[in-house]
């Protein structure tokens, strides 16, 4: 179902819309169907066009990553009560001439950068952390994990490690086997992901006390200073991936 959601949420991006116009556009073009050509033609360039403005999706993406603000004050767990910190995963090269940190992207880094700043700000809290990619050996996600262990001078005991979800209803379930009983939750994700992440962890009882912990936040609060109404009508490249994503997060909400 995963590949399925992404599969579909590629072919329904701009710039494949665009092609799939505009490819038998020429064609109807070179074969001296002009005018149909023509039209084909046009509406692919004006769909690439749409779909590069940023004011299409940035509303919705920013609202979507406002659903959860940040946890700013950790201090308000339970310091009585052990936590489980489960860090969604991202994609993973398995690479093994790379160094740890660059065999992820930046949203996974900060992800776990944020999993770390919880632990560190908690006496008793645990990190688990879902490494994505079905196609790399269980075995390279622990060494690169180990590595990341050190690297941040984190104690290998309080860090957990999931290797074969697919999704994040797959994380649910494996996250559900490794919490412990008593154990606070807190769920870190990327803050435009957070909202189905919760759904799907809300309705297997792994509800977020008291707050979740998004991150990788990518919009300006309103008000802010980096809240420029002008950049929202400039069309660029980064717009068309938003507008995918915004897509993305819609089928997958659908697609449990």
């Amino acid at each position: 179902m995963e590949t399925v959601k992404s599969i579909a949420a590629w072919a329904i991006s701009p710039v494949i819309l665009c092609l799939l116009l505009q490819l038998p556009g020429c064609l109807l073009w070179k074969l001296g169907r002009r005018k149909p050509g023509l039209i084909l033609i046009g509406a692919g360039t004006v769909l690439l066009l749409l779909g590069s403005l940023p004011i299409l999706s940035f509303h919705t993406n920013r609202n979507q990553e406002a659903k959860h603000p940040p946890l700013q004050n950790p201090a308000a767990l339970d310091p009585a009560r052990p936590a489980l910190a489960i860090v969604l995963g991202t994609g993973f090269n398995p690479d093994p001439e790379l160094p740890a940190n660059s065999r992820v992207s930046g949203t996974f880094l900060a992800r776990l950068i944020e999993g770390v700043r919880l632990q560190r700000s908690h006496p008793n809290c645990r990190i688990l952390v879902s490494v994505a990619n079905e196609k790399a050996d269980p075995a390279a996600k622990r060494a690169f994990l180990n590595d990341m262990i050190r690297l941040l001078a984190l104690d290998p005991q309080k860090v957990s490690l999931i290797t074969d979800a697919r999704s994040t209803a797959d994380e649910v379930r494996l996250a559900t086997a490794q919490r412990l009983e008593g154990e606070q939750i807190i769920l870190v994700t990327s803050a435009g992901h957070m909202p189905r992440a919760m759904n799907l962890f809300t309705a297997a009882g792994l509800a977020p006390t008291p707050a979740p912990a998004p991150c990788d936040f990518n919009y300006p609060r309103a008000g802010s200073p980096g809240d420029k109404a002008w950049k929202r009508w400039t069309p660029n490249g980064d717009a068309t991936g938003s507008t995918r994503q915004l897509l993305y997060e819609f089928l997958a909400g659908f697609a449990r």
